[in-house]
């Protein structure tokens, strides 16, 4: 099933988020649909995904992200991702 992964960080930053993107490189995650990412409306960083299924972004988050995110300088515990299940997502042409 398709679901969304929200992952709010009160701690992250564009700086942590721009090198733990640089250490995970460009590539596309298996399972991976779709990211997005900002500023948080309440302060720190926001990433918006879209996944094959729940399995392939947890896998994502424990193997790849959470380590990418320690070499970047992230302090504290990792922020805790929230799913929901994606009735429709559309794309447009990238930027």
């Amino acid at each position: 099933m398709t679901i969304m992964m929200l992952i709010d960080n009160p701690n992250g930053s564009q700086e942590i988020y721009d090198k733990a993107r640089e250490s995970l490189g460009l590539d596309k995650p298996a399972g991976g649909i779709l990211h997005v990412a900002g500023p948080s409306p309440n302060g720190g960083w926001r990433v918006i995904e879209v996944w094959e299924s729940q399995e392939d972004a947890i896998r994502f988050v424990k193997e790849r992200l959470a380590p990418a995110l320690k070499a970047a300088g992230a302090s504290g515990p990792p922020p805790q991702p929230q799913f929901s299940p994606v009735h429709l997502y559309m794309t447009a042409v990238e930027q």
